[in-house]
């Protein structure tokens, strides 16, 4: 059990660890997601050990959804078990947009957020619910990976607290820690349901789509494919985007891509693009083609999405 070393000052606690207090934390948190059983975040494991061992008295665990770009709360907890039902309920049921609450600031500022007194906060919605359950002090922190936030560490206390800066420090660096582990547990899961709704969404349009690599060779392609090109999937996937342009355009995509992946610069715009493609039976076909970038597996992918364009006679 860490010991803490509080001085009062106007009812103020002011928590200040030792420095093998932070290492003994540290160590648990690494041994929670290094022998976690399966891939998921240990995500209650994890926020019932911050919270003990701060001795705060309630506990909330946010993950970021990229897709709807909001907190959801993943875990709650507190050692006092109903002690808080009703912040509970309010907490799981929010989600925060960007700096929005004590999560959502964490999430903005990518830094340690304290509300020394959220009956004072304007920034905090679940205001009503923690007056009524006597909470007064919160501190979040952000897990993150470089400049991304994956998520958000909350606590609360029934008392008037402050944090030390070694203490805010020490917080800090256990987001970033956090973070990575977080990123390796969930990348599988989280990259498996991404491909998941894409190809769903993919095979339902009415268009040609195709992810490529950084080399320009065709990762995925829909069956839709077929109709535009001639072309089956199987047929295209392994093989070069160039099968389907004109030879005069190959050597003008391979380098524009090539000086793109080298820069970041674009020499043509990326949206609604008229191009001529090639059929699979020699003939060119008028299209009009959309790029679009995108991490899969922390590597860079082009998903191209093309339909015919109609032509006017004359």
């Amino acid at each position: 059990m860490i010991k803490y070393n509080r001085t009062v000052s106007n009812q103020k606690q002011v928590d200040a660890l030792s420095a093998q207090d932070y290492w003994n934390i540290s160590h648990a948190v690494t041994r929670l997601f290094t022998e976690a059983p399966d891939e998921r975040p240990p995500t209650d494991a994890m926020l019932r050990l911050l919270t003990t061992r701060l001795e705060w008295d309630v506990g909330g665990f946010w993950i970021v959804n990229e897709l709807r770009m909001v907190l959801e709360c993943a875990a709650f907890y507190s050692p006092t078990p109903n002690s808080f039902k009703n912040f509970e309920t309010v907490s799981r049921a929010r989600h925060f947009t960007f700096g929005e609450g004590l999560p959502g600031s964490a999430w903005k500022t990518r830094s340690v957020v304290c509300f020394p007194n959220v009956s004072k906060e304007e920034n905090f919605p679940r205001l009503s619910v923690a007056t009524l359950e006597h909470l007064h002090t919160g501190v979040a922190f952000p897990l993150y990976v470089g400049k991304k936030v994956l998520g958000v560490v909350e606590v609360f206390s029934l008392e008037r607290r402050a944090l030390a800066h070694a203490t805010e420090d020490f917080l800090f660096a256990l987001g970033g820690q956090m973070g990575v582990f977080l990123e390796r547990l969930s990348a599988g899961k989280s990259l498996e349901a991404a491909n998941a709704q894409f190809l769903l969404v993919a095979e339902a349009a009415s268009l040609a789509v195709f992810t490529i690599d950084e080399q320009s060779t065709i990762l995925f392609a829909n069956s839709f494919v077929e109709r535009v090109f001639g072309y089956s999937p199987g047929e295209l996937i392994g093989k070069k985007l160039t099968l389907v342009m004109p030879e005069y355009l190959r050597h003008v995509h391979e380098r524009g891509l090539a000086h793109y992946v080298a820069t970041g610069q674009r020499h043509v715009s990326w949206d609604g693009i008229p191009l001529p493609g090639l059929h699979k039976n020699g003939e060119e076909i008028p299209l009009v083609i959309s790029f679009g970038e995108f991490l899969r597996g922390g590597k860079r992918v082009f998903t191209g999405f093309a339909k015919l364009r109609a032509v006017e006679p004359g």
